[in-house]
Parts: C-alpha cells; structure tokens; sequence
C-alpha cells in the first residue's frame, strides 16, 4: 500500500508539471529595448512594477517614466538657453530680467505628447515578481502633433516684429520690441519642448526661426540707442530743473545730447513761480510743464506744482521752490513718461492689427 500511494504521487507531480502553464518567454525588448526602439526614431522608457494591479500598474508607470524623461529634458534645455527679456514693472520703470518657462506650460506639454504613446504587452516575471512594460512614441508622429502649437507661438511673436517694422514713432517702435519679449518667451519654451520631441523635425521647420528670434532680442536695445533727447528749460532756475530732466532720462539709458544737435526728441521745460505778497512776506507757487516733441507731434505732456512756500527773500524762496519741483520730477517723470509710451505703443498696436 505504501509503495502504491508514493507511484501515485510521483504520477500526479509529473502530470502537474506537463500541464502546468509555462511562464511566457521572455520578450527581447525587456532586455534590448534601446535597440528596438532606438531614440533617433522613438521616445520610449522601459518601466518595472510590483503594484497590486499587475499590468496596469505597469503601463502607467511607463507612462510616468516618459513623462518624467520629457520634463527634465525640455527643462535642461531652457535653463541652457535662458535668456534676458524687457517688460515694464508697476511703477512704470522699463526694466530687463531673467525668465524661465512656466513649469505648467511644460506639463500641459508633456500631457498632449503622451496622448501618442503605445505600450508593449506587459510581461510578467515570476521569479522577480516583477511586471515589464516599455512606452513608447513615434518621434515623428509627436513633433506632428506639436507642430501647430508651435507654429502658433511662432507667428503670434512675428505679428509682434511686424507691428514694430511698421510704426512710426521710434519709441513706440522700441516698446513693441520690448512688448514682444513675452511672445519670445512662449516661442523658445514650445520651440524647446519641439526640439526635445524631435530634433531633426524642428530643426528643418523652424531653425531659421530661432535664430531670427534671437537676432532680434537686441533690437530694443537698438531702438533705444536711436531715441536721443535735448533738454531746453526757461527761466533762470534753469539749472537744478535741468539736470533733474537729465537724470532721469539717464536712469533708463536715454541719451541726452546738447541742444542745436541732431537729438531726436525735444524736451522743452516752462517753469513759473507765482508771487503773491503776504504783507513783508513772498509767497511762491511753483509749477512746471514739459513736454516731449517728436519730429512731428508732441509725444508727452507733463504738468505739476508745487506747494505755497513764503519767505521774506524771494531768491531764496525760489531755490527752494525750483528744488521741490526738481523732486517731483525725479519721482514721476519718466515714471508717467513710461505709462504713456506704453500706452502709445498699446494703441499703435491695436490700429495695426486691425488693418
């Protein structure tokens, strides 16, 4: 009986084995996916996964792991090619900074290319307890999908250099230079995102592109060198008035040239000090008006006054009168000057884009 139940065993283990499923062979790309999908052609990660949801937890995490491969990339190439860009701060100051591209920009991104991915069929390892899976996208099929977005950030910045070409006014034309930085910023970031996709595609569409937009950056700056003022003020408090106009045309890198040269701004100062007597007393109202001539209009009007100030020497009081008004120059003017020149070149937009 003995022997009996040990043959019986023996039988049912080697029926056990003939019958048993076989684990599914092991698939070429879990060890060789680079060559199968070779990164010239293909965006593709290979992902590992022990989740409870076997397969799927696979999928997505090779999903993830592209996702992942994109960001960092496309990240790496910004940081590399940062650049400067010109805006205008709430106090109307025009200034230059350093900018990045919204890291929300790139996940959007990142999210329209993995609409593209396909997967190998997951495969299980039992001795590692281990799911494979490789996500992968046709490099081609996504710069496709991508193109348009780039093509948009591409002509909505040229409408920019257009509008720029075409105005007349030279600060205007240096603001709308100034104004396109932003578009610059959503060029280089989807151009990036595009280059990571494909480089060879994005090279052959939009190179030229790029390095067009890049050559423009400075043309701001060269626009502003153009914009030169002379400075003329009447009365003889002329002096401190004067040198509060030049300063603060300096502060944002305007050249200011002597009168009579070829400037091609005037600024023309009229400065009054109203004198009332107050028994012994002088009472002195300063006030200023500037304005700011084109080749062929008046570009900015600027107006103040100052305080009452009383003394008995009226010499004195209007030193002290001319030197208020000097302050308030150096703190509003060119900060309304900037408003304006923006708002000009605002309105010079919207007349050319309409055309």
């Amino acid at each position: 009986m003995k022997k009996t139940a040990i043959t019986f065993f023996a039988a049912a283990f080697l029926c056990g084995a003939v019958f048993a499923k076989p684990e599914a062979e092991r698939p070429d790309w879990v060890d060789n996916w680079r060559t199968i999908y070779p990164d010239t052609t293909y965006v593709a990660q290979l992902a590992k996964s022990t989740g409870k949801k076997g397969a799927n937890d696979a999928k997505a995490e090779a999903a993830n792991t592209v996702a992942q491969y994109i960001k960092t990339n496309v990240q790496s190439e910004l940081t590399s090619t940062m650049k400067t860009t010109s805006g205008s701060k709430k106090n109307g100051r025009l200034y230059t900074t350093e900018e990045r591209a919204n890291s929300q920009d790139i996940k959007l991104s990142v999210d329209l290319a993995l609409t593209s991915l396909e997967y190998t069929e997951p495969w299980y390892n039992k001795k590692e307890k281990t799911w494979y899976c490789v996500a992968y996208a046709s490099r081609e099929k996504l710069y496709e999908q991508y193109k348009p977005t780039l093509q948009n950030a591409r002509d909505k910045l040229f409408a920019y250099y257009e509008a720029a070409d075409k105005s007349q006014e030279p600060l205007s034309k240096m603001i709308i230079y100034m104004q396109s930085s932003a578009y610059e910023d959503d060029f280089f970031a989807a151009y990036s995102f595009s280059n990571i996709l494909s480089p060879s595609l994005t090279a052959k569409d939009f190179r030229k592109d790029s390095q067009y937009v890049s050559s423009v950056s400075a043309k701001s700056s060269e626009e502003k060198n153009k914009c030169t003022f002379a400075i003329t003020v009447t009365d003889d408090a002329q002096d401190s008035i004067y040198q509060a106009i030049k300063d603060s045309l300096s502060s944002e890198g305007y050249a200011v040239k002597n009168v009579g040269s070829d400037a091609l701004y005037k600024v023309k100062a009229a400065v009054l000090f109203s004198d009332t007597a107050l028994n012994s007393l002088h009472v002195v109202k300063p006030s200023v008006e500037i304005s700011v001539e084109g080749k062929t209009a008046v570009v900015f009007s600027y107006a103040k006054q100052g305080e009452n100030l009383k003394g008995l020497n009226f010499d004195i009081v209007k030193t002290k009168a001319a030197a208020e008004i000097a302050a308030q120059i150096r703190e509003s003017f060119m900060k309304e000057f900037n408003e304006k020149m923006v708002k000009s070149a605002d309105d010079d937009l919207r007349k050319l884009f309409s055309l």
